[in-house]
């Protein structure tokens, strides 16, 4: 059964929605005023919200089909984040309008003649297509997914009207292929003389690693002291946590090591930009608060099972998430090097405090679900009960 929205989340949420509202009118007011191009903002901090979205309903999933008394704590953060899909299609809109200016493939008289081979897949019409099932297909995963909408489809015999099992089993391929293929659509193509056959599944690891964080801060911030198993279920997010940090790592490394190697123009050109110029700041701060940091505080068993640590580790991996989305969709944009402009501040206050805001009065306390629940135990409860 739900439970109303805790007065501390509803005045966060309500802090978030004004921002927001301020966010939106400063970056329309600032764009007349300067005439700054304000979509590449905006499209990196709404890329962002949605990983946290896509990254919630993947570990939502997977704790359906695994359960483990892990998903418990963070359950009420991913449930919350899927009500956000619609939200999210609305806040696309703004895109909708400008996407020339984003896509080069896109623009009349681009002139890139190396691209005509490619033009079956790279063009306007089919690039909507794609998005529009993109979206059916994440909006409805959502809603199936959903704790709650068992409870009101079943009958008068209270069972389920389908498994969570198997449509999580279904919709484990269905997210798969369309994070993998939207990524290649919305940030690959920004470049879209580059290639990199890991992208997808980079993306998709660092939507899920942002996803826990995420879960890891509201289940810390509305843990209550009298949970007996608070140590166990935070520990066993810790190594979770752990774990997709070495895995986010692993693949960043492997993409680029794999592209330094083959020596290639069009791909070592994507790295050039980043690494030869003042971007190349960012990618040091991605090294050390995307891995470095968060890997050797999380090596300690008492910084897994303290939820104020953990939750300042998945914080710092917060941060980090968006940097990396930033520093994968901008630099086109800003050849000359690393530069902050108001408008990514705006931007973040507009779409980031739009979905936060309605993301904390979405969120309820933690419920037992009798098929999801603690009925194989911790994460690793018995393999890895000291790590």
């Amino acid at each position: 059964m739900k439970t109303s929205v805790s007065p501390m989340a509803a005045r966060w949420s309500t802090a978030s929605l004004l921002a927001a509202a301020a966010g939106a009118g400063l970056l329309i007011a600032n764009a007349a005023r300067t005439g700054q191009a304000w979509m590449p903002s905006y499209l990196a901090i709404w890329l962002f919200v949605l990983g946290l979205s896509l990254g919630s309903m993947a570990l939502l999933i997977v704790h359906n089909l695994t359960a483990g008394g892990w998903g418990q704590a963070a359950r009420p953060f991913f449930e919350a984040a899927l009500r956000m899909f619609p939200i999210l299609a609305l806040l696309a809109i703004p895109l909708l309008f400008r996407l020339p200016e984003l896509f080069p493939w896109m623009r009349a008289g681009a002139g890139l003649a190396e691209l005509r081979g490619r033009a079956w897949y790279l063009n306007t019409a089919f690039f909507s297509v794609r998005a529009l099932v993109y979206f059916a297909i994440w909006l409805w995963l959502a809603w199936r997914l959903r704790g709650d909408r068992p409870a009101r489809v079943r009958g008068a015999d209270q069972r389920p009207a389908a498994r969570p099992e198997l449509v999580s089993s279904v919709g484990f391929v269905l997210f798969a292929v369309t994070t993998t293929f939207a990524a290649v659509d919305w940030m690959m193509s920004l470049t879209p003389q580059w290639r990199s056959t890991e992208f997808g599944l980079l993306i998709g690891v660092g939507q899920v690693l942002s996803a826990l964080s995420g879960a890891i801060i509201s289940a810390a911030l509305f843990a209550s002291d009298a949970d007996a198993g608070l140590r166990q279920r935070f520990h066993d997010l810790g190594k979770l946590l752990q774990a997709l940090v070495l895995l986010w790592a692993y693949l960043a490394f492997m993409q680029f090591l794999i592209i330094w190697i083959e020596d290639l123009p069009d791909e070592t050109g994507w790295y050039m930009l980043r690494t030869q110029t003042s971007w190349s700041s960012l990618a040091w701060f991605l090294a050390g608060a995307h891995f470095v940091l968060p890997f050797l505080v999380l090596l300690s068993r008492n910084a897994k099972r303290t939820p104020p640590v953990l939750a300042a580790v998945a914080g710092v991996l917060l941060l980090a998430g968006l940097a990396d989305t930033f520093f994968l969709v901008v630099p086109p944009f800003r050849p000359r090097g690393f530069e902050l402009q108001w408008n990514d501040l705006f931007a973040l206050l507009a779409v980031g405090g739009a979905w936060l805001g309605l993301l904390l009065r979405a969120i309820r306390a933690p419920a037992a679900h009798p098929m999801r629940g603690d009925r194989h135990g911790g994460l690793g409860d018995h393999a890895g009960q000291h790590a």
